[in-house]
């Protein structure tokens, strides 16, 4: 077990947390998870997060020319994996659905703001830059502060290590703040990410919380197996998609990702990742309500045989205090962006490959997401978990997902994969309790 910290550039500071089968480095000013990284089947160590680096960029969109990050939350979504909480602004939902005339249904909460500015501007002709930034920065304006690491360490009783980060913005005139704890045992390849969030002020907030992973080369590639959970998934409309290019058939529910409705009135096999195909859909889907116990996302990849888990605690492992994650939002992005930054000009070549796998309380708008009294607090958890594994006919997916009192395990009739952890998040809650502590406020 290690618990260090490190410097990352002049301005950047971050935590490494690791033990023998895994390591996680979290930045401190935004709480990215820019590294998760496990060893593959030949023994060299694999990150799996996707690490954006845009053209006409000195070293990150950061300091790029077009200052993407001062406009949109575009760069903090999708660099590695990290923690969203939006405060819901209703009056600002509803009059950016008025304006989209052919969209029928609200603007997702869980898309990026930039994405959710683009179909302002595309789709009112007389709108002006000055308007869209005020609808991104009024939409999302609690997400603009950054998080502070208060302590770190290691606990004897469990043998974890933790980092706890705050994004206390009481003094900011926001409604709500947050901490969050980020955790590792020994022997586990997982990572555990646990926040909790207070409503300070005199009213109820409605927001939208989850936690979002952008997966990357080198263990995202052509071949490569998702699964879900999710028992029925939707697709968004290209209206509210900030791309040029889709595979999938627009505003369709499908059962089952092996039967995705695509264009030409076939089906595709959409768990298989294809490679660069010039094509990037959203779709998000709904957990099976028979399912108590986990809500979960995987990808396998054959020919490093390794598998990336993300899993939430279901409604049989939760408390009066947990908040259950019940959406799992996909973004399939093979090569369809052709617009910048994504390509080197408008109508260039996409330079992006990658899979943004996400939990959320909110299905595209549907649902008012989580209410919070005042003065309520609200916790969230979720694992990811990173490993490899032997048997090569898991490269071919699994067909059940059981957790035990200390493992997770993957099953393929007489094949499985073992993934040491702490399912029902018993150790995880213990820790937190002797942790987390919300002032009076």
């Amino acid at each position: 077990m290690d618990i260090r910290r490190v410097k990352l550039t002049d301005h950047k500071n971050a935590t490494v947390l690791s033990n023998d089968l895994i390591r996680a480095i979290i930045q401190d000013h935004n709480g990215r998870v820019i590294e998760l990284s496990a060893t593959n089947i030949h023994g060299g160590w694999v990150n799996c997060n996707k690490l954006h680096k845009f053209p006409f960029s000195k070293e990150t969109v950061l300091q790029d020319v077009f200052n993407y990050d001062k406009t949109s939350r575009l760069t903090e979504l999708l660099y590695g994996c990290q923690l969203h909480v939006e405060e819901i602004n209703k009056k600002d939902i509803k009059i950016a659905t008025k304006k989209i005339e052919d969209i029928e249904e609200s603007i997702p909460n869980n898309l990026d703001a930039m994405e959710l500015g683009d179909v302002l501007i595309e789709r009112d002709l007389n709108s002006k830059k000055e308007n869209k930034n005020h609808f991104v920065e009024s939409l999302f304006e609690a997400d603009r502060v950054n998080w502070v690491v208060q302590r770190y360490g290691s606990d004897q009783s469990t043998g974890g290590a933790w980092v706890l980060s705050v994004n206390d913005i009481s003094n900011k005139g926001n409604k709500w703040n947050a901490k969050r704890l980020e955790i590792i045992f020994p022997n586990q390849p997982v990572l555990y990410s646990v926040t909790y969030v207070k409503n300070i002020s005199n009213e109820e907030l409605s927001i939208d919380m989850g936690f979002d992973n952008s997966l990357g080369s080198p263990l995202l590639e052509s071949g490569c197996v998702i699964n879900s959970s999710a028992a029925l998934w939707r697709v968004a409309e290209t209206a509210i998609k900030e791309v040029t290019n889709t595979r999938i058939v627009d505003n369709k529910k499908i059962f089952s990702l092996d039967k995705a409705p695509v264009e030409n009135c076939s089906y595709s096999d959409i768990r298989i990742v294809p490679g660069i195909i010039g094509t990037t859909d959203v779709i998000c889907g709904q957990n099976n309500p028979k399912d108590k116990m986990h809500q979960w996302i995987s990808v396998i990849n054959p020919r490093q045989q390794m598998v990336y888990l993300s899993f939430t605690p279901g409604p049989d492992l939760t408390s009066s205090i947990d908040i259950t994650l019940p959406y799992s939002n996909l973004v399939l992005d093979f090569g369809g962006r052709e617009r910048q930054p994504w390509s080197v000009y408008d109508g260039g070549t996409c330079n992006e490959f990658a899979l943004h796998a996400s939990h959320s309380t909110t299905n595209f708008g549907d649902n008012e997401g989580i209410i919070l009294a005042p003065g309520e607090i609200k916790r969230s958890m979720v694992g990811r978990a990173l490993i490899s594994y032997d048997n090569i006919r898991m490269g071919n997916n699994f067909y059940t997902f059981e957790s035990f009192n200390h493992n997770i395990v993957l099953k393929r009739t007489k094949s499985n994969i073992v993934i040491p952890s702490d399912p029902k998040f018993e150790k995880v809650k213990k820790l937190c309790d002797r942790i987390i502590v919300f002032e009076n406020t």
